[in-house]
């Protein structure tokens, strides 16, 4: 991991790809409460149709000096935005107990 200033000039961390590797049963199990929170809400479809959707994190690519955003929890079971939105609160707060700073990002309009 790799502390990085965000666009704020705050320091964030960074994951790397070791990082992500040493975390993958972490965002499996997030993808896991997501889907099941979506399913505990209705199953309801509801909002834009949007591509993208996801739960992301700064990353650093190998030999990159700058962050990017990436998506390691990808929301592929609904098209709506709010639906996807109002759903995964639960990842995020399962995420940040085991120590990983990530964000919902709503994806693009499709």
């Amino acid at each position: 991991m790799k502390q990085v200033k965000n666009w704020a000039g705050n320091l964030v961390n960074a994951y790397q790809d070791d990082d992500l590797a040493a975390n993958k049963s972490l965002f499996a199990a997030a993808a896991s409460i997501w889907y099941d929170s979506w399913v505990r809400s209705g199953v309801g479809d509801v909002g834009t149709c949007c591509g993208g959707k996801g739960i992301q994190i700064y990353y650093v690519g190998k030999g990159c000096r700058k962050y990017s955003q990436k998506i390691v929890v990808p929301c592929s079971f609904v098209q709506g935005n709010v639906a996807a939105a109002t759903s995964v609160k639960p990842a995020l707060e399962f995420l940040k107990n085991n120590g990983i700073e990530a964000s919902y990002y709503d994806g693009w309009m499709d």
